[in-house]
């Protein structure tokens, strides 16, 4: 991304690295810098607030240089990373496109072909799925209160022989 003079004063090195990193990218280092990038313009946002805080505890006017300052590196790193999401999605829509010449992955099905396969069960398969679904449940239950039946046998066992030491 292309910054002039003026706002490259503004910026210590390492923000002015950051910034100025030119494409290719790869999606690694977009999401890398992306992260970066908002983590900073956060981090601006938040120390522009904290100075018109103190500026008014201290009576004096919201607008200071300093608060100005801030929020043009806060407007810099906004403009900087509506960049590199762009480019993110650029790289995404091109990925897409290829996917879909290659016909890789779900999204090269047509999608009358994905709601054919998708409402081709019969009811007569849904009413077996659910009879399956209906008996896992109940044999669930039941091997539930049996161990819990077994459990109060237990412990009422224990309390008998407690009871006769």
């Amino acid at each position: 991304m292309r910054i002039s003079p003026t706002q490259a004063a503004l910026l210590t090195a390492r923000e002015r690295q950051l910034l100025e990193t030119t494409g290719p990218y790869e999606v690694r280092q977009l999401v890398s810098l992306i992260k970066r990038t908002r983590e900073l313009r956060d981090k601006q946002r938040d120390l522009a607030q904290r100075h018109r805080v103190a500026a008014t505890q201290r009576s004096q006017s919201k607008a200071s240089a300093v608060v100005a300052r801030t929020l043009k590196k806060e407007q810099l790193f906004g403009r900087a990373l509506l960049h590199f999401e762009a480019q993110l999605e650029k790289i995404n829509r091109e990925c897409s496109s290829a996917m879909s010449e290659l016909r890789i992955g779900a999204a090269a099905a047509p999608a009358k072909a994905r709601k054919a396969a998708a409402g081709k069960v019969s009811k007569a398969t849904r009413s077996v799925r659910a009879k399956k679904a209906a008996k896992a449940r109940t044999a669930t239950t039941k091997a539930a209160t049996t161990k819990a039946r077994q459990r109060r046998a237990g412990k009422a066992e224990a309390r008998t022989q407690a009871a006769f030491r």
